[in-house]
């Protein structure tokens, strides 16, 4: 079973995140970080963002998911900022076993692979206009 809810949206920043939190209202959803977020924007930052939502939609039932690809060092410390689902390369070694036993301990998850392209919304908040988002994330959903 995925630790992932359906829908995934995938955001670019506050503005996306928000956006799917006003469009999903407490219906369950996974909240997908950029592409390699880990490494190009930082853990950090996705954690505070995720901080920053939750405080102003705390109805809103949201699973937070950082893409750690090229940076184990993210995972780890996502998984210590209490993130909800890592994002991390396949390996043949044993240290995604042992990254997912600590991710275990504090309620997180460690998954190897995206999902499938085709189901994951990309909200294109680094494209789009604010007043577009909700209007397409909603027509999104209803189709």
């Amino acid at each position: 079973m995925s630790p992932l809810p359906d829908p995934v949206i995938c955001i670019h920043g506050i503005t996306g995140a928000r956006s799917a939190c006003r469009v999903m209202g407490d219906r369950a959803f996974g909240l997908l970080s950029p592409e390699h977020a880990a490494q190009t924007h930082g853990t950090q930052w996705f954690a505070d963002l995720v901080t920053l939502v939750r405080e102003d939609f705390p109805a809103c039932d949201f699973t937070a998911i950082l893409d750690c690809r090229g940076r184990v060092s993210g995972a780890l410390a996502a998984i210590e900022l209490g993130l909800d689902v890592v994002i991390v390369e396949p390996s043949s070694d044993n240290r995604i076993e042992k990254l997912a036993d600590m991710a275990r301990q504090a309620n997180c998850s460690v998954i190897t692979d995206l999902p499938a392209a085709d189901t994951i919304y990309q909200m294109a908040d680094d494209l789009l206009p604010d007043h577009e988002l909700d209007k397409r994330l909603l027509a999104h959903l209803a189709a």
